[in-house]
């Protein structure tokens, strides 16, 4: 009877040490298919953090980064230590699958073999649907400087930072234009109150000057009344102090008296005895008789 040997344990992951890449490969796909389909998908799709907004998508992080771990450390387990020193820089699963394809499936690709790549873009792998992939620079685990962990913090960190930002600028977008509607609504109101005000004033400034020229015809009639005012003072204030020595009426003077102007008065004249005088006088006597 011929003797079989002893296969490899279903326990541990084929090992890659640098030959017959196209193979491994195979082996190291049902392994992983073997242990969890999930752990494929995170292979293929690769592991990208989400916002960490709700409880749901926080779970959901752990979940795949349990994976991606799990998934990272099978294929480290199926690397020799030269290879593994190749892929020690990456940070995903999905990155040292696509290492290896770029360091060992060239030579694959001359002979005509299938290629890791060419297994994560068919269609359907063992009743798989595996999803196309974007095409993946060949240093992409040493184009940056930063690790993948890194950039996916800090967008994170971003991303918060834009929502918070976003958040507080739309409150402050609606609270300016709450305060400019009420800014517009006191414009109207100050226009319509400046139009009454001036139309109020244009009024006022007519009456104003009506009111002028009553006061300047006020004005000519007070200063003619006080001239009269005082002729009439004047004259009242004569005819009750002025007497006349004439003919003894109030009123007037002995030089105004009107009675004296119109009358001739003859000169008075008196009986003396004869020689006490030397002026001529009436030998005859009198022809008027003197009364007072």
């Amino acid at each position: 009877m011929a003797r079989f040997e002893e296969g490899r344990s279903i326990s541990c992951p084929p090992l890659f040490e640098g030959e017959a890449y196209s193979q491994w490969i195979n082996a190291m796909k049902y392994f992983i298919l073997a242990q969890d389909f999930e752990l494929w998908d995170i292979i293929e799709e690769g592991y990208i953090k989400a916002p960490k907004k709700k409880k749901k998508q926080m779970s959901e992080n752990d979940t795949k980064a349990k994976l991606n771990s799990r998934a990272m450390h099978i294929l480290l387990c199926g690397l020799n230590e030269e290879v593994s020193k190749k892929v020690s820089t990456c940070k995903r699963a999905k990155e040292i699958w696509e290492e290896l394809e770029r360091l060992y499936g060239k030579e694959e690709k001359k002979d005509g073999v299938p290629s890791c790549a060419k297994l994560l873009q068919s269609s359907k792998v063992d009743g798989v649907l595996a999803l196309d992939e974007p095409e993946v620079s060949s240093n992409s685990c040493y184009s940056n400087s930063y690790s993948f962990d890194e950039l996916q913090d800090a967008f994170d960190e971003l991303y918060l930072e834009f929502e918070t930002m976003n958040s507080n600028f739309k409150k402050m977008i609606s609270k300016l234009e709450v305060e400019n509607d009420f800014l517009l609504k006191t414009k109207l109101d100050f226009e319509n109150q400046n139009g009454i005000l001036k139309n109020d004033l244009e009024i006022s400034k007519s009456n104003n000057d009506v009111l002028e020229k009553e006061n300047l015809d006020l004005k000519v009639k007070l200063e003619s009344l006080t001239k009269e005012k005082e002729i009439i003072s004047y004259n009242s204030s004569c005819r009750i102090m002025a007497k006349c020595s004439h003919c003894h009426y109030h009123g007037h003077s002995l030089h105004t008296c009107p009675i004296k102007k119109r009358k001739s008065y003859r000169i008075r004249q008196v009986w003396v005895p004869k020689g006490t005088r030397d002026i001529e006088v009436n030998v005859n006597g009198s022809k008027a008789i003197w009364i007072p």
